[in-house]
């Protein structure tokens, strides 16, 4: 006999709610109960479109829903405190990233999801998509020798105010939107924590509109010294490329965190020679893989990929950019667990 489907609710009418995660929710056999939306009319029509039977206004009374698992697509600022609200009257949690503002919040939120025994995710969806099982295998299986540079950019033309990412009272800025996703990748190839980061950047709106910056791994007995020099923006073409540079050869990937569908982008391999290899990958919806991920650790207890402690520590680096971007000044990257 199979399980009855896991019932969902959603905490905001975001886009990416709309366009990606509920469509995945129900392609991997999951029920989405109730929307929950501060402005009404959006979230009606949100639901009419998706066929969500329940729609109310706010927040609280999704959680008072029969449900097991929420989905948050609210503002960066928000949450740390909906996630610590769901995750308090028992559901589990996957939560858009960063996963909080600060890794001590997301700490918090990954202690309150152990206490509870309940799976608390940052939806990190890049980290489900089988050509990034391919590329980490190769990277394990020393297909590059030893990593000891990380590249990448990821740019975009943000429309002007009054969308949330230019609002620093909601977590607003390029290296907590786009740049995550380069520091995420950066830490996972490289398999260790930066040690110390250097960031310059454009300030607009009271945001950081475009950030450079540079990571250091130091390197361990194990694993060897590291850079990464890593790129984000809002007011650019768009821009979306990782290349990842070792001893023996290096791989570069186009659009590495929006493939999607049917996007069966190939892995470029350069090893020894002046030309790339394609390195065929499948396509696949790293959403749908990304709830399936979900469902099985609720179902089953398994550990997820890209939970609390993950998100704290990616946002432990780029709260050291940022502090960067203000010093001027090499920042280390302060143990958010003392």
């Amino acid at each position: 006999m199979s399980d009855p489907p896991l019932r969902w609710g959603i905490l905001g009418a975001a886009r990416i709610a709309r366009q990606a995660v509920v469509p995945a929710i129900r392609a991997a056999g999951g029920q989405v109960a109730v929307l929950g939306s501060r402005d009404r009319s959006r979230g009606l029509a949100m639901a009419a479109e998706l066929g969500i039977p329940t729609v109310v206004e706010g927040y609280e009374s999704v959680l008072e829903s029969a449900l097991d698992c929420v989905y948050i697509a609210l503002p960066n600022s928000l949450h740390w405190e909906w996630t610590l609200a769901a995750l308090n009257r028992g559901l589990h949690v996957l939560c858009e990233k960063p996963l909080a503002l600060t890794p001590r919040q997301a700490a918090e939120m990954g202690a309150v999801a152990r206490g509870r025994r309940l799976v608390l995710a940052e939806a990190v969806m890049y980290r489900y998509h089988p050509r990034w099982a391919r590329l980490i295998a190769m990277v394990r299986g020393g297909a590059l020798g030893q990593v000891r540079q990380i590249s990448g950019t990821f740019a975009f033309t943000l429309r002007p105010p009054p969308d949330i990412r230019w609002d620093p009272a909601l977590g607003g800025g390029a290296l907590l939107d786009v740049g995550s996703y380069l520091v995420n990748a950066a830490r996972w190839i490289s398999g260790q924590e930066p040690d110390r980061v250097a960031a310059l950047g454009v300030l607009r709106h009271g945001v950081d509109e475009a950030a450079d910056v540079v990571l250091q791994f130091l390197g361990t007995d194990q694993v060897a010294p590291t850079m990464a020099a890593l790129s984000c923006g809002f007011g650019t073409a768009e821009s979306q490329w990782l290349r990842v540079e070792g001893t023996v050869g290096s791989v570069l990937l186009e659009r590495p965190f929006t493939a999607w569908h049917r996007d069966a982008l190939p892995i470029l391999w350069e090893s020894g020679s002046s030309r790339f290899e394609q390195v065929p990958c499948p396509a696949g919806d790293p959403y749908e893989a990304m709830v399936r991920a979900f469902e099985v650790s609720v179902r089953e207890g398994a550990p997820t990929a890209t939970g609390p402690d993950d998100g704290a520590a990616n946002l432990a680096v780029l709260e050291a950019c940022l502090k960067s971007l203000k010093t001027g000044r090499l920042e280390p990257v302060v143990d958010f667990r003392g």
